[in-house]
């Protein structure tokens, strides 16, 4: 009987005790629930409320937003919500949340924010969870190697692909091995030739305005424009090349699943009929500058160049956070040479950026060091390897005398990086507010480069004045005949008859709308020259017009003119009242100099293919010639992996162009810079 009596007792005492835990846990979960509902209540206030209240939907107008309402960097607000919440079962929340404003591993500005949530019942049983929130900059959907407003000759021997491919090719049947789809965005005007080979995009051509042909005016890709991604598809299963099938997106059925070729591509002001979405992608309406033009003159004016030097030094621009650069750097030098290994130094934006400099930056020897951004207040030159993460900005134009490659090396050891794992790799924003200029973009025989020796200094591109003057001038023109019945070569290389292209079509857009603000390019002297006719390949230097009273403007389709006006003085008047003008030249490096830098590169490479890494980001052009011929070791060649982003693009390449996409790589795109929060998981942290 005392045996049984003990084992009741035990029993009881062990169901007391279950439903003692039992009721102290469902308490718990209870607090539980009230301290999460002040993690929600909690977004509610310091993420919609707040970002409602701010001047902008950026990070800095959040951070504003905050200071407004008295939680500071390094700031601690006891009980968010005044007193203590009440909820409907009678429980209750509290809030307290502190502030530290820190960086992304990537350098960017970042605020973190704590919250501890305390729930509490009315008997007194508590619940305490901690989150913490993060607030940075959105990455803006910028997923284009190349983006450009007008592009002509670059569609010439192009393959543009992602980096997987630097991998191995896809095989069809393990979508482990299939590539990221890439896009080519252009937004006003495309040309490609008739009958030549235009190329291959491994993804998609993403297109608002005309894709024609260079010699029929025909409004579709070349015969020989090719892709590899089947409609519909969103990676790439093989390499097969496949001609593109062009989806009109004026009418929004075409564009419901992923095209290969698209036509008319919605801006943000007609998206209703896509509901409300980019049928793949955001694509910019306008061409994305990257520093912004607050009075629309296309130019980059003091105020605007000084205030992103100042809130960048600041921290307070989140286009361009703050940072330095190490290498052997030449400021404003009075004798134009590579530094080699030499006059090594550390830099930043309050050293180059606020007053004029005009630099050489050199990474032959002991690599370009960048961390952050650099401004750079004029032009820059450049070449050699690269290490860190980084942008530089020249206010000026940025001449690419060299290869430019990513090294992973450590100290004074340089080494090879591994493409095929892009995380590892460095990272360069190589941007210009002016043009960029690459290659061999001097010389004057661009297109006789196969039979002369292209080291030669005194084959400068002249300007073309001093050419319709004297065309047998050794800088005007080889003198050479292609076939006994030719005329001899006396005509322009490819950078001024790019010039001269662009200017036209600057013009022909303001015939269309006088309201619109042409810009001019101008090569070593004021005038601006276009070409007569419609011609886009170089022609006599007779054939070319400057801007005046008489010169005709012709209405073109493809090389066919449609019929011409000559211009008034009064139009003339009225177009120069309103263009810009941007020279590809540089005021502070003559084209001598800048040509023995560019033959020194050359005489001391490997060969091989042109190699770039990074970036490439103009705000008005990117020129460049790559050459095949003696005395280069490139063959025609240029390997670009990054991406290209230019408002004008006139590139050749004779043999090949490859563009490999480093996806992590996103222009700071001013407009885009919209503030994200993520949330940490909670823990529990007290009862």
């Amino acid at each position: 009987m005392f045996i049984v009596i003990i084992l009741v007792s035990v029993a009881t005492l062990t169901s007391l005790n279950n439903r003692r835990n039992a009721q102290d846990a469902l308490r718990t979960s209870q607090a539980q629930f009230a301290a999460e509902a002040g993690l929600e209540r909690a977004v509610v206030r310091l993420w919609h409320q707040v970002l409602a209240e701010a001047s902008s939907s950026s990070v800095t107008g959040y951070r504003l937003a905050l200071d407004h309402m008295g939680l500071t960097n390094g700031g601690v607000i006891a009980s968010l919500f005044g007193q203590p919440q009440s909820l409907e079962d009678g429980s209750r929340f509290e809030v307290q949340v502190s502030r530290r404003d820190t960086t992304t591993p990537s350098g960017e500005a970042q605020i973190e924010l704590t919250v501890i949530s305390t729930g509490t019942l009315s008997d007194g049983t508590t619940r305490r969870l901690r989150q913490v929130f993060r607030v940075a900059r959105a990455p803006f959907p910028f997923d284009y190697p190349f983006l450009t407003n007008k592009a002509d000759c670059i569609f010439c021997h192009l393959e543009v692909r992602s980096m997987d491919a630097l991998r191995g090719n896809p095989n069809p049947s393990d979508p482990s091995t299939w590539w990221r789809r890439i896009k080519v965005g252009v937004l006003e005007d495309l040309v490609m030739r008739d009958d030549q080979e235009a190329g291959t995009v491994h993804g998609s051509l993403v297109t608002r305005g005309t894709v024609r042909q260079q010699y029929s005016g025909r409004l579709e890709p070349s015969a020989q424009y090719f892709t590899t991604l089947e409609p519909g598809q969103t990676r790439i299963r093989s390499t097969t090349p496949l001609r593109p099938t062009p989806a009109d997106c004026s009418t929004p059925s075409n564009c419901t699943t992923p095209q290969n070729l698209y036509y008319n591509y919605p801006d943000s002001t007609n998206l209703a009929a896509f509901s409300n979405r980019y049928p793949d992608g955001e694509l910019p309406d306008f061409f994305p500058l990257p520093i912004p033009d607050d009075n629309n003159n296309r130019l980059i004016d003091d105020d605007e160049w000084l205030d992103a030097v100042q809130t960048s030094l600041e921290n307070r621009n989140e286009n361009y956070f703050t940072g330095s650069i190490s290498a052997p750097i030449l400021v404003n030098p009075s004798s134009i040479a590579w530094p080699g290994g030499s006059s090594l130094q550390t830099l930043d934006s309050a050293a180059l950026g606020l007053s004029r400099n005009n630099v050489i930056l050199d990474g032959s020897v002991i690599p370009i060091t960048l961390s952050g951004t650099v401004f750079i207040n004029g032009d820059v030159v450049i070449r050699g390897r690269v290490r860190g993460n980084g942008t530089i900005l020249a206010r000026d134009n940025v001449y690419i005398l060299g290869d430019l490659i990513y090294d992973c090396g450590q100290g004074s050891a340089l080494q090879a990086c591994d493409y095929r794992d892009p995380s590892r790799l460095p990272q360069l924003n190589l941007i210009a507010g002016g043009n960029t200029l690459m290659g061999d973009f001097l010389s004057i025989d661009t297109f006789m480069a196969d039979n002369l020796n292209l080291l030669q200094n005194n084959r400068i591109q002249l300007p073309m004045s001093v050419c319709r003057d004297n065309p047998s001038q050794p800088g005007c023109g080889s003198g050479a005949r292609v076939s006994w019945q030719d005329d001899p070569l006396y005509r322009p290389n490819l950078a001024l008859t790019e010039v001269t292209n662009f200017n036209r079509s600057e013009l022909q857009r303001w015939l269309r709308n006088n309201n619109y603000r042409p810009r001019f390019y101008t090569y070593g002297e004021n005038e601006v020259y276009f070409g007569d006719g419609c011609n886009h390949d170089p022609v006599r230097y007779s054939s070319y017009q400057t801007l005046s009273a008489g010169a005709r403007v012709h209405t073109c389709q493809g090389e066919r003119s449609l019929g011409s006006v000559a211009l008034t003085q009064a139009q003339v008047n009225a177009i120069l009242s309103r263009a810009v003008r941007y020279e590809i030249t540089s005021s502070f490096f003559n084209n001598n100099s800048l040509k023995q830098l560019w033959n020194e590169t050359m005489q001391n490479r490997s060969a091989g293919a042109l190699r770039t890494d990074g970036l490439l980001y103009s705000a008005n052009a990117i020129f460049s010639v790559i050459q095949n011929g003696r005395g280069y070791n490139m063959g025609g060649r240029w390997d670009l992996r990054g991406a290209l982003v230019a408002a004008d693009t006139g590139v050749l390449a004779p043999v090949k162009l490859d563009i490999y996409h480093d996806a992590r790589l996103r222009p700071r795109i001013p407009g885009g810079q919209q503030a994200q929060l993520s949330r940490g998981i909670w823990e529990v942290v007290g009862q």
